[in-house]
């Protein structure tokens, strides 16, 4: 039987040439979400990058705290010999690493200032008696850390400039990394937005701006003598009463109702009753055919000849014949 549907014209506003405006007022629940989302990533990233920056900071301000004080212990016997050369050397060697200026000073005056080449020209304040860690732009000689701690058991103190380069590169990295992710998941939300956009356009309700949805006409009765077919409730009467079938058995009647009298071929029964089976065959139609006819005696004794055998062909329904055998006729 050939059912006909109700669907949206191939013209109808829901094709892909509708306006920019029309589209944007379909879909801005779902753009709406998207911008949150992007903004609400965006933000995780702008405070993780944040966040880890500044404990990259906190991490590398403690390292150069205790550097500097393991130096002023380890140099405390020179100070107190007043050995400039040592102080030198040991200054050397930090200026060879990520030190850019080693400055020493007790109450008696200056014991050393080495420099690297980039700071000889640096005015650098007198920091007798402060202590601590603090951050130092100086223009044109990059961004430094400028550490001082005391002497023990001297009047004095130490000042060392450290080079920031390595908690840059640390954070030029995490900005690139939250910066990258970021940029990778608005990509992916928004080929998912665009590739699920259609679908839900597809499915959504007419009060969303979607399509029309599908509607499945209602389908007449089938009447073929004393069965009646009812395609809508998928159930079956034989003289006003009910037959229970199953759903093939169900497929097997309504085939020979559409047409009584008609002979239905072994191959037309196997198209409509096991479409995507390939192992049927004549033999599974034999033992439907068998459960069909059961199933109607069990109303009607002469129920069962209502699918009549026709030998070499099919079957077919004998309407006739079994409307005289139950009326008597």
């Amino acid at each position: 039987m050939a059912v006909d549907h109700l669907v949206a014209p191939s013209d109808a506003p829901y094709s892909c040439d509708v306006s920019a405006h029309r589209w944007l007022k379909r879909n801005r629940t779902l753009l709406a979400l998207a911008t949150i989302l992007i903004l609400l990533s965006s933000l995780a990233a702008v405070l993780f990058t944040r966040a880890f920056v500044n404990l990259q900071q906190e991490a590398f301000e403690e390292r150069s705290l205790a550097y500097v004080q393991a130096f002023a212990a380890a140099s405390q016997p020179w100070v107190d010999q007043e050995d400039v050369d040592m102080l030198r050397a040991a200054a050397y060697l930090l200026l060879a690493g990520s030190a850019t200026y080693v400055r020493m000073e007790t109450s008696a005056g200056l014991l050393i200032d080495e420099r690297t080449p980039e700071t000889e020209d640096l005015d650098l304040p007198d920091e007798l008696g402060v202590s601590g860690v603090t951050h130092r732009i100086h223009r044109d000689k990059g961004d430094l850390l400028d550490v001082v701690v005391p002497i023990p058991a001297r009047d004095g103190h130490v000042q060392i400039g450290i080079s920031r380069g390595a908690v840059r590169a640390q954070a030029s990295a995490a900005v690139a990394v939250a910066a990258g992710t970021t940029i990778g998941f608005n990509i992916l939300l928004a080929i998912i937005l665009w590739v699920g956009l259609p679908r839900l356009r597809r499915t959504g309700s007419p009060e969303n701006g979607g399509p029309p949805k599908r509607i499945e006409p209602s389908q007449p009765l089938l009447v073929a003598g004393p069965l009646t077919i009812d395609p809508n409730r998928k159930a079956v009467q034989l003289s006003g009463d009910p037959i229970r079938v199953t759903p093939k058995q169900y497929v097997l009647l309504e085939l020979l109702a559409g047409e009584p009298g008609r002979v239905f071929s072994e191959r037309e029964i196997l198209e409509a009753a096991w479409p995507e089976s390939p192992y049927a065959d004549s033999k599974d139609i034999k033992q439907y055919v068998y459960l069909v006819r059961k199933r109607l005696a069990e109303v009607d004794s002469d129920g069962r000849n209502l699918i009549e055998t026709v030998p070499g062909f099919g079957y077919r329904l004998a309407v006739e014949s079994v409307d005289r055998e139950m009326t008597g006729s």
